[in-house]
């Protein structure tokens, strides 16, 4: 019994290996397209291949700088949060090259269904008091004394968020103060 047990593990972890090789490849490439997609709706038009220009600001977040000829047009940064109610989340934010918030895509998360989820399209409604896009400087809910409305029921997921945010806002400000 120890010998068919051994050796169907054996089979079933072989298959699971040969799984993994044939598709990790895919896997990265349609991560790497689906970051791609987001930089482009996120940011002001830009013409360079902003994937091959991505700059390592430390702290695990990662600038792509825009640019359209010669000028720079803003950065997407990918940033993260481990702060969410369910753990990590990773968003690609996107500012212009005032330093405002042009945008945002999640790129990973594992918050609730229905209450953290949210904080994929919550924070973008135009005119309302938790929109952050055009916002310039630091930003906190109003639970916290800050300007944002939280997700209701989630108030945990949107501190994370901002921070996250936050996070992006100053990696961007302190690339564009060294690099540009």
């Amino acid at each position: 019994m120890v010998l068919s047990l051994t050796g169907l593990t054996l089979v079933v972890g072989g298959a699971l290996a040969g799984v993994n090789l044939l598709t990790a490849e895919p896997i990265r490439e349609a991560s790497r397209k689906a970051r791609v997609d987001a930089m482009a709706a996120i940011l002001p038009s830009f013409d360079n291949d902003i994937s091959a220009a991505a700059t390592d600001a430390g702290n695990g977040l990662v600038i792509y700088p825009a640019l359209l000829g010669d000028q720079p047009v803003g950065a997407a940064v990918e940033t993260f949060s481990d702060n969410g109610f369910s753990g990590r989340f990773t968003v690609l934010v996107g500012f212009d090259s005032q330093g405002a918030v042009s945008g945002y895509r999640v790129l990973e998360h594992s918050e609730t269904p229905g209450l953290g989820a949210k904080m994929g399209e919550w924070f973008m409604a135009e005119g309302t008091g938790h929109d952050v896009v055009g916002s310039a400087g630091p930003l906190s809910v109003k639970a916290d004394g800050g300007e944002i409305d939280a997700i209701t029921g989630a108030t945990i997921t949107s501190r994370a968020f901002l921070e996250a945010l936050n996070k992006a806002r100053d990696a961007y400000n302190e690339y564009k103060t060294k690099a540009l």
